[in-house]
């Protein structure tokens, strides 16, 4: 499914400095430091380029489809906010029919789960949990159409 939309996201565990940024994500220099700096943050990752890959417009998908995109960058940085965002969909789940849920939070709980936290050391994870905060951001992303 991520190749469909222009490669699969970037990694990088560990420090999240510029050199690591170029050397891992492939981010020229300026987008490194950009990175590196949360200039490019969005509401759980980064974003390496507006300029969605598949289409070459900007980007108006969803924050919940950037995990299907190859201009997503994860860093150490956005654990914290990706377990409250974890979190946030568990408690929808509740909410909701199982086959809804699957429908508009499956696909980014799963890259979440098994593209995203598995590259992160247990320490790293641990870390992130303690400082976790309330995910406040799905409720703000999604369309309020959506929601009824």
């Amino acid at each position: 499914m991520l190749n469909t939309a222009g490669g699969s996201l970037r990694v990088v565990t560990g420090p999240a400095d510029a050199e690591a940024m170029q050397r891992e994500a492939g981010l020229d220099a300026e987008s490194a430091r950009r990175a590196a700096d949360g200039d490019l943050d969005t509401a759980w990752t980064a974003c390496g380029d507006h300029v969605h890959p598949a289409t070459g417009k900007s980007c108006e998908a969803s924050f919940l489809a950037c995990f299907h995109c190859g201009n997503c960058l994860v860093t150490r940085d956005h654990l914290p906010r990706l377990l409250g965002l974890m979190d946030a969909l568990a408690e929808r789940r509740l909410t909701m029919s199982e086959t809804a849920w699957w429908r508009r939070y499956g696909p980014a709980w799963a890259a979440v789960r098994h593209d995203i936290l598995a590259k992160f050391s247990p320490a790293e994870r641990e870390h992130a949990e303690r400082v976790k905060p309330t995910d406040i951001l799905l409720d703000l992303v999604e369309e309020p159409w959506e929601q009824m």
